[in-house]
């Protein structure tokens, strides 16, 4: 039953990427939000995750910088994430790094649309999608 909703949500998270004509310009600043994230043990018994922090809502992608900062929740504002690995590959962003001792990637389109997560907690795996977009999307 897990994987039907699984596939079901996968599915629709990628409709709105489907739906778009063409690539938005390249952007150097995002902001993201995980909206599903998955949690599964070598025996690919996945569910909800269970963090020992609560996961971000929201966070700040700065490709200059080379970082990611948390935005929210309150409790976690300001925390930051050094990314270790970018690529810049045709019409997608590749990052990874590493939280703590906890490897992690994320994948999303130049110019902002669907994000894939994943980190490696060691006896388990988060799988995570959502969406970016371009910084300068949200100034007025």
């Amino acid at each position: 039953m897990f994987r039907k909703k699984a596939f079901l949500t996968t599915a629709l998270l990628m409709i709105p990427l489907a739906a778009t004509a063409s690539a938005p310009a390249a952007a150097d600043q995002y902001v993201c939000v995980p909206a599903k994230l998955i949690e599964c043990d070598p025996e690919f018994d996945c569910g909800p995750p269970l963090p020992e922090l609560p996961p971000p809502t929201f966070f700040h992608v700065d490709l200059d910088e080379r970082v990611i900062t948390v935005l929210g929740p309150a409790e976690r504002r300001g925390e930051t994430t050094e990314i270790l690995f970018l690529e810049r590959d045709g019409d997608r962003v590749i990052l990874g790094g590493l939280q703590g001792d906890r490897p992690w990637s994320i994948i999303f389109p130049e110019g902002g649309g669907e994000m894939t997560l994943t980190a490696n907690l060691g006896d388990a795996g988060w799988v995570g999608f959502g969406r970016c977009m371009a910084a300068d999307h949200l100034a007025p």
